[in-house]
Order: structure tokens, then C-alpha cells, then sequence
């Protein structure tokens, strides 16, 4: 075969694969921009055929996330707590026994508004606040240095993972049994870290339409495995 015969081969197999990749491309961006336009309707049937509520608006809500909030903030002690002043695309139900809510609220903190998603697993008894933040590399040492560095469990591996911060120390020690450590160190899933307000869980994980059962659905069962490895809930 010519050398001009075996370019041909080669360039027509460099652009048959082009052509592959680039539909393949195509074809992952259509997929996404579907799931992102479900339409209302849509979403309402999905979420009401699992047997959930699904509103469009409810600012019935706006008590309920401000309450959540109702305290001052180890971030930010000299800011107010965020307020809502809307609540869209609100779910409600019961996953693996547990009432959940998930919505879109309408938010105002330190003068600024934004959208907030919410999705909250009820937590079995009223709690301290606490969040658990993965960090990156001596980002926690740092912060220790300057007297931010929040709660030390003394566990090496989590410590250096994660920034944890709360209100009662001794519930944060309560908290990160042995269970919850290796889920926060070792699960595949994608996630942050995670947060307990004054009634709820909520994760910090990349979920882009809670109005899609089955985002919603793995986003539930996230929260659910953390709250079953949680193995006591002091008031504080």
C-alpha cells in the first residue's frame, strides 16, 4: 500500500473518531438540557406519583427555613441570620421513615438575594447546629492558627479532612461515631460535607433538579445513611 493510501486511512480514522466524540458530545448536551427543562407538569406528576406533595410556590415555608436559621452564626457573629422571602418547587414527604422537605427558597443575607435548595431529612430530635466541611490539603491547620479552625475530634485522618464546626462541643464528639467517620471518609458518593440545623440534615452534593425523583431520591438516601450511622442525639 502507498504511503498516500495509509494517510488516507489514518486521516479518515482521526475524523471518524472526531465525528464520534463530537456526537457524543452533542448528545450529552441534549440529555442535559431535557433534564433541565422538565416542565412544571412534569415535575408535579414524577414527584406526586412516588406519593409527595409537589407546590409550585408555598411561602408557608418562609417560617420554616428562618427557624432553621434562628441563631447567631460562628461565620458570621456580627451578621444576621439569612432570611427567605419565597419558597418555589416545594416537595414534601416520607423517605425510609423520615419526613423530608425540598425547595428552592428565596433568600436575603447581609443585603444580598439569592436562591437557596434545600433539601432537609428531619433529624429524630431537636439538635445543636453543626456542619462538617471538607478542607484541602493544611487548610485546617491554617485555620487553627488563627483560632478558626473549629471542633478537634481527635481523629487524624478526620480532622485533616474535615472543618467541623458547632455549638456544643461534647454533641460534635457525640456525633462522629465510628460509622459516620469511615461513610464521611470512604463513600463514593460526591459530597462537601454536611449540616444539621435546628430540625434537619442537609448535604452539600451536586444535585442540579430536585424536582427529578430519582436526583432527589439519591440525594435522600445520602442523608439517610448519615443519620443512621449518627448513634446518639443529645438536646444540647
Amino acid at each position: 500500500m502507498s504511503v498516500g493510501g495509509i494517510l488516507a486511512i489514518v486521516f479518515g480514522g482521526v475524523l471518524l473518531l472526531a465525528a464520534g466524540v463530537i456526537a457524543l458530545i452533542v448528545l450529552v448536551r441534549r440529555a442535559g438540557k431535557a433534564r433541565a427543562a422538565m416542565s412544571t407538569s412534569e415535575a408535579r406528576a414524577a414527584v406526586q406519583a412516588r406519593g409527595w406533595t409537589f407546590a409550585e410556590r408555598d411561602d408557608s415555608y418562609v417560617p420554616l427555613y428562618d427557624r432553621q436559621y434562628d441563631r447567631t452564626g460562628w461565620a458570621e457573629p456580627f451578621h444576621r441570620p439569612p432570611r427567605a422571602t419565597g419558597a418555589t418547587d416545594v416537595i414534601t414527604g416520607t423517605h425510609r421513615g423520615r419526613p423530608f422537605v425540598a425547595a428552592t427558597f428565596q433568600t436575603v443575607h447581609d443585603g444580598k438575594h439569592r436562591p437557596e435548595r434545600a433539601i432537609w431529612v428531619a433529624a429524630p430530635a431537636p439538635h445543636p447546629m453543626l456542619s462538617a466541611t471538607r478542607i484541602v490539603g493544611p487548610q485546617n491547620t491554617i485555620n487553627r492558627t488563627i483560632g478558626m479552625g473549629g471542633v478537634q475530634l481527635g481523629d487524624e485522618e478526620v480532622d485533616r479532612s474535615f472543618e467541623v464546626h458547632c455549638d456544643d462541643e461534647a454533641f460534635a464528639r457525640a456525633v462522629f461515631g465510628p460509622e459516620l467517620k469511615a461513610l464521611l471518609l470512604h463513600d463514593s458518593r460526591s459530597f462537601r460535607g454536611f449540616v444539621l440545623r435546628g430540625e434537619y440534615l442537609d448535604v452539600f452534593d451536586p444535585v442540579s433538579d430536585h424536582r427529578d425523583p430519582e436526583e432527589l431520591v439519591a440525594a435522600l438516601e445520602l442523608r439517610c445513611d448519615m443519620l443512621d450511622r449518627i448513634p446518639v442525639w443529645p438536646r444540647g
